[in-house]
């Protein structure tokens, strides 16, 4: 009752809404994040496989890792009220820029394996490790380490983690099967998938913010027990 207490998926959703309009995380978000959401989207490889959309995927999936990477950074400076200043964020994340696609690519393949084997395990993998990047990030671990961390670090809380996911997915499948089909009509086929990328890098800035704000409510609540 008193993990209930202390965590309100609502108020994590009301408090992430707000940092949306922040100025850093608009930068962040209107720079890597889209800029990597539309290079992925265009070339996802999982549309239709190909060496060509591989070669652009992963560049755009580095260009992601590196805008959720500072996302996280600026919120844990707003957290600890810091001054915030996103070059010095960026120039701190590039040496470990490569290592976190590589942790990405890592549990994003796991995941895959999991979901082809029986489904759930691929399911309960992305439920258990949800918090790896933000391990990862504010942490300083390394990618075996941040991939184990984050599954001792959702022990208890993986109700709330839950959650999140299902926010998401449903944010994310308005996105790509109500939105992209109620403009297709009015707006020609380019315009349609350039309002839908955008739409998608808010929502990957949203989450990512959210799931920060419950890592470090998660980590308030460890550090009391």
């Amino acid at each position: 009752m008193e993990i209930n207490k202390e965590i309100s998926i609502l108020q994590i959703l009301k408090e992430s809404l707000k940092s949306l309009k922040s100025k850093e995380i608009l930068i962040a978000t209107m720079t890597f994040v889209l800029i990597g959401t539309a290079i992925s989207m265009l070339y996802n490889p999982l549309d239709k496989f190909t060496i060509k959309n591989l070669i652009f995927y992963i560049p755009g999936q580095f260009l992601l890792v590196i805008g959720d990477m500072t996302i996280i950074k600026i919120v844990e400076k707003k957290y600890k009220k810091e001054e915030v200043d996103v070059k010095n964020i960026i120039k701190e994340l590039i040496p470990r820029s490569f290592s976190a696609l590589a942790l990405y690519l890592i549990v994003t393949i796991l995941i895959f394996i999991g979901m082809l084997a029986l489904i759930i395990p691929g399911i309960l993998f992305a439920l258990y490790s949800a918090l790896f990047l933000q391990i990862f990030t504010l942490e300083n671990n390394g990618i075996r380490a941040s991939i184990s961390n984050s599954l001792n670090f959702s022990k208890g809380f993986r109700n709330f983690i839950f959650q999140m996911f299902i926010i998401s997915m449903i944010m994310t499948l308005i996105n790509d099967q109500v939105l992209l089909r109620l403009l297709k009509p009015f707006f020609n086929s380019f315009i349609s998938s350039g309002v839908n990328i955008i739409i998608e890098s808010i929502i990957d800035c949203f989450t990512t913010i959210s799931f920060t704000s419950l890592y470090f409510k998660i980590k308030k609540i460890k550090t009391i027990e």
